[in-house]
């Protein structure tokens, strides 16, 4: 597919060997997995995504479970394909900021997410990730005024993280006028990809982001496949969505 694109998985949801293979599939199209760890207040996240990361949670999901599979996809996918976690600051804190940036690394999981972390407050995540070769992925979102979306494009790694919508995951996906002008005016800043995350559901919505920015992140509409159809409809739904994205041949600019 055209772009950095990104496909979001709850981790170890609904079960281990049907994360895994939803993983390692999805990696077959997309150029990185964005791995929710289940944690019990996800304040970013949606119904659709917060339901799965709660039933994660009251199965009574650990860590150290979930980086057993984490292993398993990082065996079956090329090196250049990423791994990011995505999870919240309270997670890192308990385990303790150096020891979760080594875990990435021994593990093979190149940045972390973390929504939750303002970007004034971020240095010592930064700092500790970077110590241990882990990228701190940052956010853009179209609240900020275009100077703040500069300064945080200017000093973004991996891919900048543009909240594309004002609200959670899951609702659909539409740009104004002043979110275009703020991703254009990222996208001129960043040495990065910039990656449009919230509401990208469908090869329309897809192009929608790539006519806009670098990349995409979709999750929701997987989780709800995953819920519905099982994993021979998200396989589909991947397969599609490259056919699809290939017939419209958006042209990014």
């Amino acid at each position: 597919m055209r772009g950095y694109n990104g496909l979001y998985l709850v981790g170890n949801y609904p079960d281990p060997d049907t994360f895994v293979r939803a993983a390692v599939t999805g990696l077959r199209y997309f150029d990185f997995l964005e791995i929710g760890i289940p944690f019990s207040d996800p304040v970013a996240d949606g119904p659709v995504i917060t339901d799965a990361i709660e039933t994660m949670v009251e199965k009574g999901l650990r860590l150290d479970e979930l980086l057993e599979s984490v292993s398993v996809i990082r065996r079956g996918v090329s090196r250049d394909k990423k791994l990011y976690f995505m999870t919240y600051s309270n997670m890192v804190y308990r385990r303790g900021m150096e020891k979760f940036g080594k875990m990435c690394r021994d593990n093979g999981v190149q940045g972390v997410i973390i929504p939750d972390i303002p970007r004034l407050e971020s240095a010592a995540f930064r700092e500790a990730f970077n110590s241990n070769g882990v990228e701190f992925i940052q956010f853009a979102t179209p609240e900020n005024r275009k100077e703040q979306i500069t300064e945080v494009a200017e000093d973004a790694e991996g891919f900048l993280y543009f909240v594309s919508i004002r609200g959670t995951t899951g609702s659909s996906l539409t740009l104004d006028e002043d979110t275009k002008e703020k991703i254009t005016a990222a996208r001129k800043a960043s040495s990065v990809p910039v990656v449009l995350g919230f509401g990208i559901r469908d090869a329309a919505t897809a192009n929608l982001a790539l006519e806009n920015a670098d990349g995409f992140i979709i999750g929701t509409r997987i989780i709800e496949l995953l819920n519905n159809g099982g994993i021979t409809d998200v396989e589909n739904f991947y397969r599609d969505l490259a056919e699809g994205l290939e017939q419209a041949g958006i042209q990014q600019p």
